[in-house]
């Protein structure tokens, strides 16, 4: 009897078993292990002055500045914006006077020029901004390499016909213009090209033949 009652009981804990399994399990998959953080990036190395000559030789240019300086009894302001290092053109640093630093700073893609009493050290695109002095005639005492203004006047040739023919003998930085209204060009160039382009006016400013 005992038997009896108890079979029937097996065959129903044999079925739920069997529906238990065959049932996906509606449980959350267990959560994977985080994974470690990533290592932080190298950091960059840090940028290295390079200037318009890499990799030749260079020195640091406020030294020199300051050495020349004393030398000249000159007073240098110099652009935060401006390379530190400065190639020389194998020049030796102690042998750099004024007009051999101005010429350096040509060739470095710099200008100087003096304002209320201090020689301004900047880049030459930005000569033009800048109250670059007059030297309408000429004066030996200015070096080849500074920067000057002047205005010529001109009394047979054309103002304006002239500024096709010099423009392309001047550099970029420069600045030629014509005010035709009083036959005169203005000039911002360094003094040695300013009295080159005066000598070449003068020649062309001549009474036509015709």
């Amino acid at each position: 009897m005992h038997t009896r009652h108890f079979a029937p009981m097996l065959l129903v804990f044999t079925a739920l078993t069997a529906l238990a399994q065959e049932r996906p399990s509606t449980l959350p998959p267990p959560s994977t292990a985080p994974a470690p953080p990533a290592a932080p990036a190298a950091a960059a190395p840090a940028p290295t002055p390079t200037g318009q000559f890499p990799g030749v030789p260079t020195v640091a240019l406020e030294p020199l500045l300051q050495r020349v300086g004393r030398a000249a009894n000159k007073r240098f302001l110099l652009d935060g914006h401006v390379n530190p290092q400065v190639y020389l053109g194998g020049v030796d640093a102690n042998d750099v006077t004024y007009p051999l630093l101005l010429s350096i700073l040509r060739t470095n893609l710099l200008a100087a020029v003096e304002i209320e009493g201090r020689i301004n050290v900047i880049f030459v695109a930005q000569i033009r901004n800048y109250p670059v002095p007059f030297a309408n005639t000429d004066d030996p005492s200015i070096a080849a390499d500074e920067w000057r203004t002047r205005v010529l006047p001109l009394t047979n040739a054309e103002a304006v016909q002239l500024v096709p023919i010099l423009r392309p003998l001047l550099p970029q930085e420069a600045h030629l213009a014509a005010l035709a209204s009083s036959n005169q060009l203005l000039i911002v160039d360094r003094y040695a090209n300013l009295k080159r382009i005066t000598e070449i006016v003068r020649a062309l400013d001549k009474p036509s033949s015709r």
